[in-house]
C-alpha cells in the first residue's frame, strides 16, 4: 500500500516550518539558521517514501520515526551551541505531536496540495545517474553546457539563453513539455546526502544549486546555472527555438558581463 497524501501532509508541515525560521533568520540571522537545515532536511527524507508500498499505515509509521535520527547536515549532526541543540529538539517534538494529529485524522485528510516530488537513493538513484554521464555527460561535480570547459560534442542539438530571457516563457515551456501531468527526473548540487535524483512534476529555475531536468526516455535536456544561463539540448531544442523565437538574437550570448 502507498500512502503519498499522509507523507505530502508531513512534507507540508516541514515545509512550512522552513520558511518560518527563514523569517526569524531574516531578523535574528546566527543559529536560527539550523531550524531551516532540520524541516528541510525531514521534508527530503520524508520525500524517499513516497511512492513506497508499506504493509499497513503503522508500518509507514514506523518508517518515518525511524527517519528522525538520521542527518546529514553537518550543523545537526555537530550542533553549534546549546540553543542549535534546542532549535532541533523543539522542531523534532512540534513534528511528532503533527505526525499523531495525522495518523489520526488519517482517513479524513483533504488531499495535500504540494507537487510531486520523489527522492531516489541506493541503486535506482545510481543508475539514473549513470545515464545522466552516458546521455548527457553530467555529472553533478562540474558545469554543464555552456560553461563546462569542453562542450559535449556528442550533442549536436543545443543553444542557451540568459534566465531572463527565459523567465517570462517558463509557464508556456512548462505546457510544451506536458507538466505537471508528466513527470521528469532532475539531478544537481545538493545540499543533502546520500547522492540522488529525483523525480518530479515542476520545474524551478536557479535556486542555489545547479540542476539539470530530463524527460524520463532521457530525449532531452534543460540545464539552470548559477551564471543565470539556460540550456536546453536534446529533442526539446526545436520547440524552444520556437518559444523563444522573438528573443532569437539573445540566443547563445552571454550577459552576466554586460554591465561590467
Amino acid at each position: 500500500m502507498t500512502f503519498n497524501n499522509i507523507i505530502n501532509h508531513l512534507k507540508l508541515w516541514c515545509i512550512n516550518k522552513a520558511k518560518k525560521y527563514q523569517k526569524m533568520y531574516g531578523a535574528y540571522g546566527g543559529v536560527i539558521y539550523v531550524g531551516c537545515q532540520i524541516a528541510y532536511e525531514l521534508e527530503f527524507k520524508l520525500s524517499t517514501l513516497i511512492d513506497k508500498s508499506f504493509e499497513n499505515v503503522e508500518d509507514l509509521k514506523s518508517k518515518v520515526l525511524n527517519l528522525i535520527d538520521i542527518h546529514y547536515e553537518p550543523y545537526v549532526l555537530k550542533p553549534q551551541n546549546s540553543l542549535a541543540q534546542h532549535i532541533i529538539d523543539k522542531t523534532n517534538q512540534e513534528f511528532l505531536s503533527f505526525l499523531e494529529e495525522v495518523f489520526i485524522k488519517k482517513d479524513s485528510l483533504a488531499a495535500a496540495d504540494i507537487p510531486y516530488r520523489r527522492v531516489t537513493i541506493g541503486t535506482e538513484s545510481t543508475a539514473l545517474q549513470d545515464k545522466f554521464l552516458s546521455v548527457w555527460k553530467y555529472v553533478n561535480t562540474s558545469y554543464w553546457f555552456p560553461l563546462m570547459g569542453d562542450e559535449p560534442k556528442e550533442i549536436s542539438e543545443k543553444f542557451f539563453v540568459m534566465f531572463d530571457c527565459f523567465e517570462p516563457y517558463i509557464k508556456q515551456f512548462k505546457q510544451i513539455v506536458g507538466l505537471p501531468k508528466t513527470h521528469l527526473y532532475s539531478y544537481g548540487e545538493s545540499a543533502f546526502r546520500p547522492q540522488h535524483c529525483i523525480e518530479t512534476d515542476e520545474i524551478v529555475g536557479y535556486s542555489g544549486h545547479e540542476t539539470i531536468y530530463i524527460d524520463k526516455d532521457f530525449s532531452w535536456a534543460i540545464y539552470f546555472s548559477h551564471e543565470n544561463t539556460v540550456a536546453f539540448a536534446g529533442s526539446i531544442v526545436p520547440k524552444a527555438k520556437e518559444l523563444l523565437l522573438k528573443e532569437k538574437e539573445r540566443w547563445n550570448k552571454f550577459e552576466f558581463f554586460s554591465d561590467c
